[in-house]
């Protein structure tokens, strides 16, 4: 017979492989329930898509109502007790990879609980709606109408971030913001733009100076048709798997779907074909960080990028810092040339002119690279004066034209040039701009380290395919294992900061 203490023990032995037997079935029972929320989700991204791209406009409201309908039955299966109880079961015996997975099951549990289904039918309802009047008010530049539909948006806006609000002490802007930027304070955003705001102004107006002394050929008038051809030619070359993505046009160029099928969109400018150019490099990037998600992360909540800012630190990366280089530009000139034919204005020489000129313009999506961090700072300022209530929508329009004056010394003639030219308000995104210039941040601190290997003298297609696959092996393929302050941390072993980025700035235009 064995002796008491052995037999104690082995009961114990007996009771913790059943607590762990069954804490594992809660694991694997809580990856297929994700599992099945994932490729909802997956239908959901369709939707968007197709919304952006395909949709006729009278089946804007019945898309509306499908779409919040879905968005409701996956908030139905995450507010599901099961899910809680297993997972609290579960979280006691995870790996540091199964635990940054359970972390990301809770947000996307505790998301779905935040919002009653009836607010999340009127957002998305509203916001699809607001869509569809935002494209006929842009054309129109009729800010009335644009106004109509967006006040309820903003109204739902309000009230949302008073529901997220966890602490009544924070700003309104604080519960919007992380959504998009989930380690993000507003105290810290402010840190971080503060030395952005204080050289900015002065850097636009040397960095102007200094463009406007160089000589430019206009550029050609090349058919919309030609450009897209190239466009799909551009593809491969630049990382892009056409095999699990697609390339369309929309009226503004945006990255949607899944990482198993990637939808990339980008417009063409007849009479400025860097535009279209430069619109897809930008969305090559957010496509090839989605495209380079490790496979074991489908179906997955690991499968979402986590930060914004991060995504757009990948299309910075591969728009403002690999495709501005001279070589680059060399390769792009004998592309152009080759497709469109040889013409004096698409020389190396001159894409570099354009490409490296600064010049304050009125177009977020144009504007150069010194100055879209102005575009982003007074974007920033309007959305928390309308969300406070300082600024009501109506006076948006003069607000916008007074801080177009005070960033860039330019204001516009119609609302199309001004306030109505971004999407991202007709979906609340409210909080999401700020992610485009912390990605320019990010981006320049990366590549300020990759300058100093050998690799980055290379060819520049040999350069391009060295830097994605350091991005793939570092960032890509974690999926959502990263926040924008810690991934900073872990792949520069620095803070996020605006030092690199003025850097750049300062040795690539002055």
């Amino acid at each position: 017979m064995p002796k008491k203490s052995e037999l104690a023990y082995r009961i114990f032995t007996l009771g913790l492989k059943k607590e762990l037997s069954v804490m594992n079935r809660d694991w694997e029972w809580l990856k297929q329930q994700f599992a099945a929320i994932s490729r909802l989700e997956h239908a959901f991204a369709l939707m968007e898509w197709d919304q952006a791209t395909l949709l006729a406009s009278g089946g804007q409201r019945a898309r509306g109502e499908a779409m919040a309908e879905l968005q409701l039955v996956i908030n139905q299966r995450l507010q599901s007790p099961k899910l809680e109880d297993a997972l609290s079961r579960a979280e006691t015996a995870l790996s540091l990879e199964q635990k940054r997975m359970a972390q990301l099951m809770r947000r996307k549990i505790e998301e779905a609980a935040v919002l009653e289904d009836d607010f999340v039918r009127r957002r998305i309802e509203l916001s699809v709606a607001c869509e569809s009047a935002w494209r006929t008010a842009r054309v129109e530049g009729d800010f009335t109408r644009f106004e109509r539909a967006f006040a309820p948006c903003l109204a739902l806006l309000k009230e949302e971030a008073q529901i997220r609000r966890t602490d009544q002490s924070q700003p309104l802007y604080q519960a919007l913001l992380n959504k998009f930027e989930p380690d993000l304070s507003v105290a810290k955003l402010d840190e971080l733009f503060a030395p952005l705001k204080a050289q900015l102004p002065d850097l636009i107006r040397q960095a102007s100076e200094h463009s406007a002394g160089r000589s430019r050929q206009p550029l050609p008038h090349v058919d919309a048709v030609k450009q897209q051809k190239l466009a799909q030619l551009l593809l491969k070359p630049l990382g892009f798997n056409t095999e699990r993505g697609r390339l369309d046009i929309s009226s503004h160029p945006f990255t949607a779907g899944v990482a198993s099928d990637v939808r990339i969109t980008s417009r063409y400018d007849e009479t400025n074909p860097l535009s279209g150019l430069y619109s897809l490099i930008h969305e090559l990037g957010h496509g090839c960080f989605e495209q380079g998600i490790a496979h074991r992360w489908y179906n997955t909540p690991m499968v979402k990028v986590q930060s914004a800012a991060l995504h757009e630190s990948q299309a910075l990366t591969f728009e403002m810092q690999l495709a501005r280089e001279a070589d680059f530009i060399e390769w792009l000139s004998e592309n152009c040339q080759f497709h469109w034919g040889e013409n004096s204005a698409l020389s190396a020489e001159n894409l570099l002119a354009h490409v490296t000129e600064v010049k304050p313009s009125l177009i977020r999506v144009e504007a150069d690279e010194v100055t879209y961090p102005a575009h982003i700072l007074l974007r920033y300022e309007l959305e928390t004066a309308m969300l406070s209530g300082d600024l009501p929508l109506s006076e948006l329009p003069s607000a916008w034209n007074e801080g177009m004056q005070k960033w860039l010394g330019i204001q516009p003639e119609s609302p199309a040039q001004g306030c109505l030219q971004d999407i991202h308000w007709c979906f609340g995104e409210f909080g999401y701009f700020p992610s485009y210039t912390l990605g320019a941040m990010f981006a320049a601190q990366l590549t300020e380290q990759w300058k100093s290997a050998p690799q980055w003298q290379q060819l520049p297609m040999e350069r391009h395919q060295w830097v994605s696959e350091q991005l793939a092996q570092k960032l890509w393929s974690t999926g959502g294992q990263y926040d924008l302050l810690s991934g900073c941390q872990a792949l520069t072993g620095t803070t996020l900061s605006a030092q690199s980025l003025l850097s750049h700035l300062k040795r690539r235009y002055l």
